[in-house]
């Protein structure tokens, strides 16, 4: 059975690519043992011009005396008669195959190796080495490894969905959206994550937008409730509404990250004094009237429950300034806030129309859609 002798290279070039040679060599058996350097001593010495230290490395003084001796990989002198038969069908040649750039393999009667760019094969041939008369012979296998660039490039597609996803989730958090915001970032999240990079990501994760989407939803529960206080005539349970639309307003913002949007609560909590403050004043009016008419004192009753009727007109605008379904309704543009959005590759979050209606029509009816916006 043949003896074999194996070296692996590994190279990695300045952009990243990564190259694998593998030299074999084959002996037959009935080569007897010399004390020449092997197949791998000799090639390591030409590629890297270094001389390895080995003690049981000698020459062979005898290959001086044998202008035909060659040197098998395990060095062993083998003697070639030059008689033998030249015909170039008998000759072991290289294939245009073995020739190739990525697997090349020389199994070659009596010739040197031929001259090539590669470091290694060149390196071989001037170290004189060929294939063995017996049928001993000498391989090499390379192999390109593009995998290192294709890694590069997944991760950097991944980095860049994240970055748009990031952006968008921005753009979100900027109109007031922290639902539509929530899912770009966990989209966000989810590509860094793949492509080892969370560099481009924000401070607000996906899980405190969820929670900053829950407060505009509680938000949203109270100004509906403000609305029907305000319907019923019971501004002190409105206001009480309007200040906790804006406590969780605030709550929504602060786990976004965003701007302030509790401006138009702040402006219905004050509406909503005045107009505690004069219904007040209305009901004090009305006893005053209904005591000045038990005296029978009709003059004075009768302006007391004028000025009630006055202070109840007063409250009443007041009220409506801060009655989301009115069309009298103070709004501050600045807490305006979007809704409805949902984030999808390629989408545009600039494309979406605000949930709030600040120039609606004045003759015509409005409703209030608690599930719409948050301001």
């Amino acid at each position: 059975m043949p003896n074999e002798e194996t070296m692996t290279i590994h190279e990695t070039a300045p952009d990243g690519t990564e190259t694998t040679i593998e030299i074999t060599s084959t002996t037959s058996n009935d080569v007897v043992d010399g004390d020449d350097k092997t197949l791998v001593d000799e090639v390591y010495e030409a590629v890297f011009d270094a001389d390895l230290d080995d003690d049981d490395v000698d020459a062979d003084t005898d290959d001086a005396d044998d202008d035909n001796g060659l040197q098998a990989s395990d060095g062993v002198e083998q003697d070639v008669d030059d008689t033998t038969d030249d015909d170039p069908a008998e000759r072991l040649t290289p294939t245009d195959e073995e020739l190739s750039t990525n697997s090349v393999e020389f199994t070659m009667d009596q010739n040197m190796f031929p001259q090539t760019d590669d470091p290694v094969t060149s390196a071989m041939a001037d170290a004189g080495y060929s294939s063995g008369a017996d049928g001993s012979g000498v391989s090499i296998e390379t192999a390109n490894n593009s995998s290192t660039d294709a890694n590069a490039t997944e991760q950097q597609a991944h980095a860049d969905a994240a970055t748009d996803a990031q952006g968008s989730a921005d753009q979100f958090v900027a109109q007031g959206d922290f639902a539509a915001a929530a899912e770009a970032r966990e989209t966000a999240e989810n590509e860094s994550s793949a492509a080892g990079d969370d560099s481009m990501l924000g401070s607000a994760g996906s899980g405190s937008l969820e929670n900053a989407a829950w407060e505009q939803q509680n938000a949203d529960y109270y100004r509906d409730q403000q609305a029907q206080d305000i319907a019923a005539g019971d501004y002190e349970a409105a206001k009480q509404d309007a200040q906790n639309v804006g406590a969780h307003t605030a709550d929504a913002d602060y786990l976004a990250g965003g701007a302030d949007h509790t401006g138009q609560a702040d402006k219905d909590v004050a509406n909503l004094d005045w107009a505690v403050w004069d219904q007040k004043n209305a009901d004090s009016a009305h006893d005053n009237a209904d005591y000045y008419a038990a005296q029978g004192d009709l003059d004075h009753a009768q302006a007391a429950a004028d000025q009630a009727d006055g202070y109840e007109a007063s409250a009443g605008e007041y009220a409506d300034h801060a009655d989301p379904t009115s069309a009298g309704y103070d709004f501050d543009s600045a807490s305006a806030v979007d809704s409805g959005g949902s984030y999808d590759a390629g989408y545009d979050a600039t494309s979406i129309d605000s949930g709030f209606d600040a120039t609606a029509d004045t003759g015509a009816a409005v409703s209030y859609d608690p599930g719409t916006d948050d301001v």
